[in-house]
């Protein structure tokens, strides 16, 4: 699936172009929006952000009951 493609969708579907910020998805689908990219605690691991100029972070580390520990930028724009 194209996470680039379903994010800028999203935004265009919901009033957040041009707001910046990341659009998060896991396993295909938005799970929020947030400002800026920070607390990956929020996020379970693999939870993918993705920003309007299109770089890609994934969240890393921890487990789904506490969270990420981190987030990874992905230096190509992965396929999901």
């Amino acid at each position: 699936m194209d996470t680039l493609r379903i994010s800028t969708q999203w935004r265009r579907e919901n009033g957040y172009q041009g707001c910046g910020g990341v659009v998060v998805l896991f396993d295909g689908e938005v799970q929020g929006w947030c400002s800026q990219l920070r607390d990956p605690d929020h996020w379970r691991p693999g939870c993918i952000a993705i920003n309007e100029a299109g770089q890609h972070w994934e969240a890393i580390g921890g487990n789904e009951l506490f969270g990420a520990q981190d987030w990874r930028r992905l230096e190509d724009r992965p396929e999901y």
